[in-house]
């Protein structure tokens, strides 16, 4: 399992936070003069709306998502996602619909301030708790300590009184837009809070950002014993994600260390064994529907006998929140309001699933240690299989390459006394993807192996159910479950000959993931393979940061490396020329299918005048829209060039004499330009 380096008392705060994960921007100059790929369809009547047509763009991964889009495409249903729930008597079986909505009332908070001349940054979250979508302005509620920094001559930077007045201070909305106010600046302004018998400041906000229609007001409800629920905030300092678990205490008395770094503070607080990292202070826990339980305020790290523990994280609960905002003279957060409550019930068999899953699953033992691997191509019958893995599970420090002997196991050979051979078929250490070949193994002819099935990882939705499958530790192949937390997002790995660091693009989860489940899949509650796991937060204090590369490209890498596998132990991978760069992001909430589709404004920052993009007709500040490859006159692949990553994926499906297609924004009009890769020239070999 590779490592990303993550960023820390008895009762921890949740607050201030440093983690070495890169940003999703790979390029951050030029200028940008083009349309978001959804305001291109959108102009072009295509769906009636950009919401519409991301959503179109999407296969989905849920099982229940997938009821209704069926049910709207047979005519059978024309509601909303939410109704379709409900008609089903179900309260919240798919809960990623609720939770969309929790995320678009969260926000990041970043504040600097200087102590002793020095620059400091605190990382935290707010939820908005009234929004005036006309005026664009809105109060946010967060943590005291989020806000707040020490002053005076004792404590770690002085550390007797507090202020507020913070050199800046930027608050992001789930999309990515960012609002930004210097000391004395009116769009974010700090209204009052208190650290006497509670941890909690409320900021008022003004701006544009927040008129969109995917910026909401969050509604509270009673915490219930039991009840699942998600902690929504900026962990780490790494941008909005969420992590589940359930309500374990409904109080529960907390003493925290004050914001002033010197006396304490104690009140009642609901505890969570969903994860809380550093930065998620001040966010929402929230419940399977939405609703607001509390704020998030500390995590325990030990007990009182210095015994390390997990899942302890606290939040104040809602009509605590309430009592203190009419205390300091703010508005109230709303409670929910409920119609009839429906009885959940299940729809999906999920062992069944499970063991779908775990079928496609093996064990791989390489030359320096051990891992997994997933079977994407299998003939029983005459006993062959394609599976893939992660290059650092079979790389050999001996041959400082991938290793001539792997040896594999089936999830079903629970002792492991059935030693498959395989070998290395290829791999890409810059990807870290790596494809085994197992040949006439009678053991895999008489096994109940299966062939992995894969959906779209670009449909993920944040709060889906997924699960694990890998040689966790190795102890054999297990299962542990947990939800999307991020869908994407770049992190930085060391590559597998531990000289190099690598910036992955990776799935984030809080399925647990351990050394050993390297190259081991990500599966959604189907079944399907959504990525291939590949690491981990090992940094003292980080939990529930788990990370898998994306299904689509782990498996178009590795097509390529079998497509190339004659005169190359690598992928053979097209270029453009290009660097993009994310010029601009958001999310756009679809209230008829429940779901906050994020969206980059992909953008072209340079390209160099004799490159194939510069030949095809591409230019600086071009914005990517959409892009095919043909291939004997079809469509071979196709997608929407909403992220940046999309790009790359993109040009390991191309191969020699493929007509390569893209659509643009060039000063707000879409444009369309082909280029045919005939020559070996506008190819490389990665290896």
């Amino acid at each position: 399992m590779k490592k990303i380096v993550a960023g820390a008392a008895s009762l921890l705060l949740a607050g201030a936070a440093a983690l070495s994960l890169t940003a999703c921007g790979l390029f951050s100059a030029g200028v940008a003069d083009g349309n978001y790929p959804s305001d291109v369809a959108s102009d072009a009547g295509e769906y009636g709306s950009g919401e519409n047509w991301l959503a179109a763009q999407e296969v989905p991964s849920t099982y229940e998502r997938r009821l209704y889009e069926e049910a709207v495409e047979s005519g059978s249903f024309t509601g909303t996602y939410y109704e379709f729930l409900a008609s089903l008597g179900l309260s919240s079986e798919d809960d990623t619909a609720y939770v969309s909505r929790a995320l678009c009332s969260t926000v990041a908070i970043e504040v600097s301030y200087t102590e002793n001349g020095t620059r400091v940054l605190s990382d935290g979250t707010g939820v908005i708790y009234r929004l005036d979508k006309e005026a664009g302005e809105a109060y946010v509620v967060t943590n005291f300590h989020v806000v707040a920094h020490a002053t005076g001559t004792g404590g770690i930077f002085g550390g007797y009184g507090t202020t507020t007045d913070w050199d800046a201070v930027t608050l992001t909305l789930y999309g990515g837009q960012t609002i930004e106010a210097a000391r004395g600046e009116s769009a974010v302004r700090y209204v009052r809070g208190s650290n006497d018998g509670t941890d909690l400041a409320v900021l008022q906000v003004t701006s544009d950002a927040l008129k969109g229609e995917s910026v909401l007001a969050a509604s509270f409800a009673q915490p219930v014993i039991g009840e699942e629920a998600y902690a929504i905030g900026n962990a780490e300092g790494e941008g909005i994600s969420v992590t589940r678990g359930v309500v374990s205490k409904l109080a529960e008395s907390v003493t925290i260390l004050s914001a002033n770094e010197i006396t304490s503070v104690t009140f009642d607080a609901i505890r969570t064994d969903a994860a809380v990292n550093q930065g998620n202070s001040g966010g929402g826990l929230f419940n399977e529907r939405g609703e607001l339980l509390g704020i998030v305020t500390a995590r325990r790290e030990q007990t009182a006998g210095g015994t390390t523990v997990d899942g302890f994280g606290y939040a104040i609960p809602a009509e605590d929140v309430n009592a203190v905002l009419s205390q300091l003279g703010c508005p109230q957060i709303d409670a929910a309001q409920r119609t009839e409550e429906a009885q959940p019930r299940v729809l999906l068999d999920r062992t069944a699933a499970a063991a779908r899953a775990a079928n496609a699953a093996v064990t791989v033992m390489g030359e320096d240690g051990e891992g997994s691997g997933v079977i994407f191509d299998l003939d029983r019958a005459a006993g062959n299989a394609y599976i893939l893995t992660n290059y650092h599970v079979v790389y050999s420090s001996r041959e400082g390459g991938m290793g001539s002997r792997v040896t594999v196991y089936l999830y079903e050979d629970e002792q492991e006394r059935f030693a498959i051979p395989a070998r290395c078929v290829g791999g890409v250490m810059e990807e870290d993807i790596a494809v085994l070949a197992v040949e006439e193994s009678a053991v895999l002819a008489a096994s109940s192996a299966e062939e992995v099935v894969a959906a779209d990882a670009h449909s993920l939705t944040v709060g889906e159910d997924v699960f694990a499958v890998g040689n966790a530790g190795g102890y054999g192949l297990a299962l542990s479950y947990g939800v999307v937390s991020v869908p994407g997002e770049y992190i930085n790995v060391l590559a597998s000959d531990n000289k190099t660091t690598l910036t992955l693009y990776g799935i984030r989860t809080d399925a647990a993931v351990n050394h050993g489940n390297s190259g081991g899949g990500l599966f959604n509650e189907t079944g399907e393979l959504v990525g291939i796991v590949s690491a981990r937060s090992d940094a003292a204090g980080v939990v529930a940061f788990g990370y898998a590369i994306p299904a689509n490209r782990a498996l178009l890498i590795a097509q390529n490396i079998l497509d190339n596998a004659a005169g190359s132990d690598g992928a053979v991978c097209a270029s453009l020329g290009v660097s993009v760069y994310a010029a601009q992001s958001r999310a756009l909430l679809n209230e008829r299918t429940g779901k906050a589709y994020l969206e980059e404004k992909v953008v072209i920052g340079s390209l160099p005048t004799d490159g194939v993009a510069a030949r095809m007709g591409l230019d600086i500040g071009d914005t990517l829209v959409s892009a095919s490859v043909q291939r004997g006159g079809e469509t071979v692949y196709s997608l929407a060039l909403t992220r940046v990553s999309y790009l790359s994926e993109l040009m390991y499906a191309v191969r020699l004499g493929d007509t390569v297609t893209v659509t643009v924004s060039r000063g707000g009009e879409a444009q369309t330009f082909s280029y045919t890769f005939d020559s070996v020239q506008d190819f490389s070999e990665i290896g």
